[in-house]
């Protein structure tokens, strides 16, 4: 099989195993909104930060984006510290439960029917599997975006 045949084959076998292995989300209100995945995935990224910074960085209102943290406090996805360096500041982060609803928020797939698949190939076919899977991963060039010429 050539390169060009490969391509296809693994880009019509990628598209069915997302099919069948997406994450379906019920009826949607367990989930998080993209606002707050946005919001959640910048915290994990970039540390705690004051409300000042995070509505800076979203271009949000200060009384807006303080009311959507109290929001995810009260649901205990957020929490507030005190700045060690300056005890007048506190700083909004991630909470144990607001890391773990962002691992889910994050997952596309859903692991535990991908698990049950897994089961019907032996366990050094799944090795050799992943090995591959990663092989070809590290063998794509990085992704750059195009620029617009000015």
């Amino acid at each position: 099989m050539d390169a060009t045949a490969f391509a296809a084959a693994f880009g019509q076998i990628y598209r069915e195993t997302y099919h069948r292995a997406v994450r379906r989300i019920g009826d949607g209100r367990q989930a998080l909104s993209a606002e707050t995945t946005a919001l959640m995935l910048h915290l994990s990224q970039a540390g705690p930060m004051t409300l000042s910074e995070l509505a800076r960085h979203f271009g949000r209102a200060l009384s807006t984006l303080s009311a959507k943290i109290a929001a995810l406090e009260a649901e205990g996805l957020l929490a507030r510290q005190r700045d060690e360096g300056d005890g007048r500041r506190a700083l909004v982060w991630l909470s144990a439960a607001g890391r773990q609803a962002l691992m889910q928020a994050l997952q596309v797939l859903d692991t535990e029917r991908l698990a049950v698949a897994a089961q019907a190939l032996p366990p050094a076919e799944r090795a050799q599997l992943l090995a591959t899977l990663n092989t070809l991963i590290a063998a794509l060039p990085p992704h750059h975006r195009e620029t617009a010429s000015p």
